[in-house]
């Protein structure tokens, strides 16, 4: 279904003007949530489901939508669910905006969530994308308000497979990138000494959408954690690599002096960490910092006990390693080609949202914030431009050196 008429879609189902899908603002505190309906229909019978709009924006329960449709939903393990629909698996995440189906990432307006013992999905993955993906299977009519499941013998056929003796296609590499904090983690605030105009958020997901835009011209193809201004747990940001089968995974943040430094304001450059223990007390100050996002998350989303114990799990056994300490040092001098700042060097340290991976993986500080200087340069567009050039530069040399070995006789697969 085109996404002009989905979003006329929830509009109708929510009675008023096409909602803002990029900015869905939560109901205010203590009022009731809006609900509307929605029909379906399948050959077991046809029923009109409440829709529910109690966290900003339309939502669907899938034990109402059980009852009509052919879903299934499995267990939750560490918050994530897999719901089967028609035959087809699809890969939730509870409140990250996004899903899993045959090796695809698709981002959400909304986030499945639990409300008491109950699943609920937002109603944009039923009326938009189950028509979209599921073609043969169901289908949706906005002026009835109707979603309707076909008979499995109505489905159109699968496509044949390819013949065995058809030439491999070329694997496309797969990139996913973080833009670090979001929604009411703002992350931090700059310059120091002037009314700040810097927010971290802002800047990391303008750099994150310029920085896939490059490596899709390149051909990589890129998945964004966020796309919009909302907060995902920093152990789903991670996992988002491995539901996509990632070859890096790439996380932008913006630095911050210790206001206690003499010069506070003049601290100034770039550094990129890869996952491992902290060696020097900076390095563990800029992990502390960054992981401090764990408090924004609910307690059903933040990891038991201490939010850095699971870091170092098993980290001598880290086969990922070496693959990411070498991203990180391409990372460092392409972007000293274009930073105004000093190459502070590549770094490690306990990231929490590194630790979930599981694919060769980067923290890139791409600037001081708490720099009057470095702070215009982070919010310009050129700055951003350049700086997002210079690490899709880095991206494809690395993967270019990845391919050599791989490739190279007798060579030895590093992942």
């Amino acid at each position: 279904m085109p996404i002009c008429i989905a979003v006329l879609a929830l509009s109708a189902l929510l009675g008023g003007a096409a909602p803002d899908v990029q900015s869905a603002a939560p109901s205010a505190a203590g009022s009731a949530p809006n609900q509307t309906s929605l029909t379906v229909a399948s050959p077991r019978g046809q029923q009109r489901l409440s829709v529910r709009n109690a966290r900003g924006f339309p939502a669907l329960r899938v034990s109402d939508l059980a009852q009509v449709l052919s879903v299934e939903s499995g267990m939750l393990h560490g918050g994530t669910t897999a719901l089967r629909v028609a035959g087809q698996q699809f890969d939730l995440v509870l409140d990250a905006p996004y899903f899993r189906y045959r090796n695809n990432i698709y981002v959400l307006a909304g986030a499945p969530y639990l409300a008491g013992d109950s699943l609920f999905v937002p109603l944009q993955f039923a009326v938009e994308f189950l028509p979209r993906l599921l073609a043969g299977r169901f289908r949706f009519d906005s002026a009835q308000q109707r979603l309707e499941e076909l008979p499995a013998a109505a489905a159109a056929p699968s496509p044949a497979p390819e013949s065995p003796s058809a030439p491999a296609r070329r694997v496309t590499r797969v990139v996913v990138i973080d833009p670090g904090h979001g929604g009411r983690d703002v992350g931090m605030l700059g310059p120091i000494g002037q009314a700040p105009f810097l927010r971290e958020k802002d800047v990391t997901l303008a750099i994150g959408r310029e920085l896939a835009a490059e490596l899709g011209r390149r051909g990589v193809r890129a998945v964004l954690t966020r796309t919009t201004d909302t907060l995902i747990a920093l152990r789903d940001r991670g996992r988002m690599a491995g539901a996509e089968s990632a070859d890096l995974f790439i996380s932008i943040h913006v630095n911050a002096a210790n206001p206690r430094w003499r010069d506070a304001a003049g601290a100034r450059g770039f550094e990129t960490y890869f996952l491992a223990e902290a060696r020097t007390e900076d390095a563990l100050r800029v992990a502390q910092m960054e992981n401090e996002s764990v408090r924004f998350e609910t307690s059903a989303d933040a990891p038991s006990g201490d939010p850095l114990a699971f870091i170092l799990n098993d980290l001598a056994q880290n086969e990922h390693l070496r693959e990411s300490g070498r991203l990180a040092e391409l990372i460092e001098g392409d972007l000293g080609r274009v930073h105004p700042g000093e190459s502070r060097g590549v770094k490690q340290a306990g990231f929490a949202v590194l630790s979930t991976s599981y694919t060769p993986a980067v923290l890139v500080e791409i600037g001081f914030g708490s720099n009057p200087d470095e702070a215009r340069y982070l919010t310009s567009t050129s700055g951003q431009r350049r700086l997002s050039r210079a690490i899709a530069d880095a991206v494809a040399k690395y993967l270019a050196e990845y391919e050599r070995r791989i490739s190279s006789p007798g060579a030895e697969r590093q992942r």
